[in-house]
């Protein structure tokens, strides 16, 4: 990619973060994004179509991190490590944090997890074709993602060490 490029979509992610930070998407406009980027519309026009297809492109770029955080760590290999998941998957949430409760805060918090348990069981299944039509399995993935994610939310004052801890010791015991 072009550095000039690069550089522009940088500014284009900064800007929207930065207003992102102080109010909801539908309150942002490109001619304000544009300013504050330090590019004209027309620039803004050619990356993207809309603030919410830009919004959209850096959820997807967020998820397919985690993802592939998850991938490259060797995780997912065998039955047995889709249930000590837990620790994996906190990591890599915390890991990302600042950008999640940036780009799903207030109303779209939820979706964040549901973007999250789509990517990641599409996932899973391609490792593990039967799981995707027993609904056993699908439960417990869909508990596992879910809960474990709305255990950190509504806990987190407890600290990332004993939410993982915990949670990953409830699992444990859950699935054996």
């Amino acid at each position: 990619m072009d550095l000039r490029v690069k550089r522009t979509t940088k500014s284009i992610k900064d800007a929207f973060f930065e207003l992102r930070k102080k109010k909801s998407i539908e309150k942002i406009s490109v001619k304000e994004l544009s300013e504050l980027a330090m590019i004209n519309k027309a620039t803004f026009y050619l990356h993207y179509k809309d603030i919410y297809d830009l919004s959209e492109k850096l959820e997807k770029r967020l998820i397919n991190r985690i993802i592939s955080d998850l991938r490259i760590k060797g995780y997912l290999r065998t039955r047995k490590d889709i249930y000590t998941l837990n620790d994996t998957l906190s990591r890599a949430i915390f890991s990302q944090w600042e950008e999640i409760s940036v780009l799903y805060s207030g109303f779209e918090t939820n979706r964040f997890i549901d973007h999250l348990e789509d990517r990641l069981k599409e996932y899973i299944f391609t490792t593990f074709p039967q799981f995707k039509n027993n609904p056993e399995d699908n439960i417990i993935l869909s508990f596992l993602i879910q809960g474990s994610y709305h255990a950190h939310i509504r806990n987190s004052g407890y600290g990332e060490k004993v939410l993982r801890e915990t949670t990953s010791q409830m699992f444990s015991r859950l699935t054996n």
